[in-house]
């Protein structure tokens, strides 16, 4: 595939910024986001120098990010660099959890169908009780090992963690001050993830409610119009229904 020199230099300029910052915003560079939008072959470029590099391009209004493709070595995490960041405490049942967590949280703002979120927001006192109810419904599974073989994705574990943990853990020396991070209780797991999300850049967080950010929608859209990128876990965990529950829902 061949580009025009100056067209070439312009893709690059802007897959060299996006890797310094995480993004490209018009208000920055606002000539090569015009002609970014403007001239087809400038588009092209980008798209393939980052595929080149196992990255994926997802603009959202005002913004372009990147985001690392699957299995990509150089710029993706290893899950020993997952847990690395989320720190002391955080082994595999952990991690697995938190990837839960994150999951959970994709498939309560966005549906396939979908091409932006669904709501405002997620408040944390609704996402521990969503968390909740699909982790029992894991139990209505016979063979809940196999179904994490077939995903390739620890549900057994994340189970079994999640049933025992308490809702919040208060600290020793008072009755009143809640320990908020760590891994010592469900709360803590769902604060810790959602700090990572905003390390990330993925989700804000106000009033004890999470909140998309651009470059969590752009990435989102992106994935669900990839066919190289599996949404199978996602869309799992979306349909996951306690069986109890939908018996009282009919009744």
């Amino acid at each position: 595939m061949k580009f025009e020199k100056e067209n070439l230099g312009i893709a690059f300029d802007m897959l060299y910024q996006m890797l310094s910052t995480g993004s490209i915003e018009r208000f920055v560079y606002p000539k090569h986001f015009m002609r970014y939008e403007q001239e087809s072959e400038i588009r092209e470029a980008l798209d393939f120098c980052a595929e080149k590099l196992g990255l994926y391009v997802c603009g959202r209004g005002d913004s372009i990010f990147l985001s690392a493709g699957v299995g990509n070595r150089v710029f993706g995490y290893t899950n020993e660099d997952v847990k690395n960041e989320l720190g002391r405490g955080f082994k595999n049942p952990e991690m697995y959890t938190v990837f839960f967590i994150m999951n959970v949280i994709v498939s309560e703002f966005y549906k396939e169908s979908f091409h932006d979120t669904l709501r405002i927001n997620l408040p944390k006192n609704y996402l521990i009780g969503i968390i909740e109810a699909k982790i029992r419904a894991l139990s209505d599974f016979e063979d809940l090992d196999k179904i994490s073989e077939e995903y390739k994705f620890n549900f057994r574990e994340i189970k079994d963690l999640w049933d025992s943990l308490p809702n919040v853990e208060f600290r020793d020396d008072s009755d009143i001050e809640i320990k908020q991070k760590g891994t010592s209780s469900k709360t803590a797991i769902i604060n810790e993830t959602v700090i990572f999300m905003k390390k990330h850049r993925l989700v804000d967080e106000h009033n004890n409610a999470v909140y998309p950010t651009e470059r969590f929608k752009a990435i989102v859209s992106e994935a669900y119009n990839r066919s190289d990128v599996q949404t199978d876990i996602i869309e799992f965990i979306d349909d996951l229904t306690c069986l109890e529950e939908e018996k009282n829902a009919e009744t």
